[in-house]
């Protein structure tokens, strides 16, 4: 057997060495570093035990099932209250958490994880093989990563209460990153018995994280507190969502705060200390010495995504190649704000940061903007002046409203009237799957610190916006199966290229994310809304 990992020790070794990424469904991309702005936590003093976080969010998550409900809130809480057998540090590369050892065989099929020993849920009972065995096989059958490995699996099963043994039927390059991905979370076995596909009720949102749940008033508050339950990894000093973790906080108060200028007028008053306020925020908070302005680790990949599902007007790919050469994506990044310092004007599915992934071809189509080509196509597709486009988006991310009003302005330039509906985001989500064929159009971001395929939501989408293909599958396990980084760049640029052909997605930037947050906060790692670590300076 080849020992992949032994404690501290370096831990990744052969074909899987290459430094690469779990991923958030709706956040990030590796690497950004933060702005001159933030001040040193080394600058900060010890840590101080007590008090509370409080933190603005732009919508309730409605459910905290991370397989059922994959929005950006749900994931942020979720990491605070849930764990996987691996988990990303602040350079996006997965580490074990909670497993302590593993291995994998020589062929390459076989992996067996030996848990970490006390680790308990909040409600006391013992984290044993079955919780994950129970977990992951939910994973592999419900969620849109899980799905993509599943076709990969033979067998999944507990070998005694501290050791999982999963065996594939074909070697799988990147099985690591992606259980170390969203989704992959461990639960108790006994709460996900009847589980519904709306998720699990808040009184199964238990976990092994460092808070638990204490109360939750839906659709205005969610409160977590200190879990002293919680038995951290050693002193490996990995940041992100990896390693140590301590529970300085008594407790983090989550706000649903919607309108952009109570969520300012909030943080500025001191109502909360953290808001990830949107793009067109960032000069003034920038410029205003009361918080202090950071980059996040990460970047969206900003998507306009296209229905090809029968009924819709975007079946035929001559209507998705004219909506790109319709849209003036430089006009559209403007209007978003932020400017340079938070738009990157490329069509790649992964971050530049991503050396191993990242890929520049299809740029040519990306740059593409010509209205007359474009209104040729729409009619040689059926959609004609005076025909109705319907698009589909939310306002709890103020960016997706803005993106569908700019492409309904560009729509009427050439005689094509748009229906637009605005929802909050769960709300959004359940309105496309409801109705497949009801829409044509919908705005969302992705994560760009993608490092497989079946991460990527041009690869996970075909259940939404029903874009699968056989071709597309056929590269996806054509990566599956490389034995090298040079391999899966190369499967990489294949891939993109296809992308660039079919459309599935139309990538409008990607832009980084950005937190505003009081002073007071000292240990914050940047990492999204990661708040184990952190405390509140007296």
């Amino acid at each position: 057997m080849n020992v992949l990992w032994s404690g501290p020790r370096a831990w990744r070794a052969g074909l899987f060495a290459v430094a690469t990424a779990g991923a958030l469904l709706l956040t990030g991309c590796a690497g950004a570093a933060p702005s001159a702005s933030a001040p040193s936590s080394a600058d900060a003093g010890p840590p101080v035990r007590g008090g509370t976080l409080t933190v603005a969010v732009p919508t309730d998550p409605q459910s905290l099932d991370m397989v059922a409900n994959p929005g950006q809130v749900t994931a942020h809480i979720g990491n605070l209250l849930y764990e996987k057998l691996f988990e990303v540090d602040k350079a996006f590369t997965a580490r074990p958490m909670l497993v302590d050892t593993y291995e994998m065989s020589d062929d390459r099929l076989t992996y067996t994880f030996k848990l970490r020993a006390g680790v308990t849920f909040h409600d006391g009972g013992a984290l044993t093989a079955a919780d994950v065995v129970a977990s992951l096989q939910r994973w592999l059958k419900t969620h849109l990563t899980g799905q993509q490995v599943n076709a990969d699996v033979k067998s999944l099963a507990a070998d005694g209460d501290t050791t999982v043994k999963l065996e594939l039927k074909k070697p799988r390059y990147p099985l690591i990153d992606e259980l170390a991905s969203p989704g992959a979370e461990i639960y108790a076995a006994k709460n996900l018995q009847g589980v519904p596909p709306t998720g699990f009720l808040k009184e199964a949102a238990v976990g092994t994280g460092p808070y638990k749940l204490k109360t939750w008033d839906i659709g205005r508050e969610i409160v977590l507190e200190r879990f002293d339950g919680y038995k951290s990894r050693a002193e490996e000093d990995w940041g992100g969502q990896a390693g140590a973790k301590h529970t300085y906080l008594d407790a983090i108060t989550y706000k649903v705060v919607a309108d952009q200028d109570a969520l300012i007028n909030g943080l500025q008053t001191g109502q909360w200390q953290h808001a990830m306020p949107s793009d067109d925020q960032y000069v003034a908070l920038k410029n205003n010495p009361a918080v202090v302005v950071s980059h996040l680790a990460g970047a969206n990949q900003n998507v306009i995504i296209p229905n090809f599902n029968k009924g819709s007007k975007f079946t035929d790919p001559r209507a998705r190649q004219a909506l790109n050469l319709l849209m003036d994506k430089r006009a559209i990044n403007a209007a978003t704000g932020g400017g340079p310092d938070l738009s990157v004007e490329v069509g790649a599915m992964v971050s530049q940061d991503n050396k191993a992934l990242y890929s520049s071809v299809g740029e040519d189509v990306y740059k593409q903007h010509d209205p007359a080509k474009a209104k040729e196509l729409f009619a040689q597709a059926g959609i004609n002046a005076g025909d109705t486009v319907h698009i589909v988006t939310t306002n709890s991310y103020p960016q997706f409203s803005q993106w569908a009003v700019l492409l309904q302005d560009q729509l009427s330039k050439i005689g094509i009237k748009t229906k637009i509906d605005t929802f909050d985001f769960p709300t959004m989500l359940g309105t496309l799957t409801k109705d497949p064929a009801g829409w044509d159009i919908t705005t969302l971001f992705f994560n760009a610190a993608l490092t497989s395929p079946s991460q990527m939501p041009a690869v996970t989408l075909g259940g939404l916006n029903g874009s699968s293909s056989p071709e597309l599958a056929k590269l996806v396990e054509e990566y599956n199966g490389v034995t090298s980084p040079e391999a899966a760049k190369a499967v990489m640029d294949k891939l993109q290229g296809y992308v660039w052909q079919q459309f599935p997605v139309i990538t409008l930037s990607q832009s980084r994310l950005y937190a505003a947050y009081s002073p007071k906060l000292k240990g914050y790692d940047t990492f999204y809304r990661v708040f184990w670590n952190s405390w509140l300076q007296k």
